[in-house]
């Protein structure tokens, strides 16, 4: 049970892995070349590029747009890495799995909130997915003592 355990945790890390890479990918690198994370509406990327925000005049909303979809598809392919990381070998993930699979319950949890409150159909099937293999794989670790 515990080996089925493990595949259940790196399974789960899957679509963290895939959706970080994409949404990297779907990341727009300037306003005039768009990509699938840019504004449909041309007027707004053009008021993007422009207004700053109030915090600071250095930066506009453009360029923190692209610092947060660089930084979120960073945080999504980092936590799928950890968790191929702790699942890599059974000797690792009998080490770790008691810390890491909470740990990975609740981090999807979030997401699937996330996900589900602001974003749309593809990442709530795919945190969804991780939230119940991190799941099952909690229950497994538990259910074997």
């Amino acid at each position: 049970m515990h080996e089925v355990s493990r595949y259940l945790f790196l399974a789960g890390s899957l679509p963290f892995l895939f959706l970080g890479t994409a949404h990297a990918i779907a990341t727009p690198l300037r306003p005039d070349a768009p990509r699938g994370l840019s504004p449909a509406d041309h007027a707004l990327i053009d008021s993007m590029s422009t207004a700053t925000v109030r915090l600071t005049r250095r930066t506009t909303m453009w360029l923190a747009w692209i610092g947060f979809n660089f930084s979120h598809s960073l945080g999504a392919v980092l936590f799928g890495l950890v968790v191929v990381l702790v699942g890599r070998s059974d000797v690792s993930f009998r080490a770790e799995a008691l810390c890491f699979g909470p740990l990975a319950v609740i981090v999807s949890g979030v997401y699937l909130v996330l996900a589900v409150k602001y974003w749309f159909r593809t990442p709530i099937v795919g945190c969804g997915l991780s939230f119940v293999l991190f799941l099952l794989s909690w229950a497994l670790q538990l259910a074997s003592g």
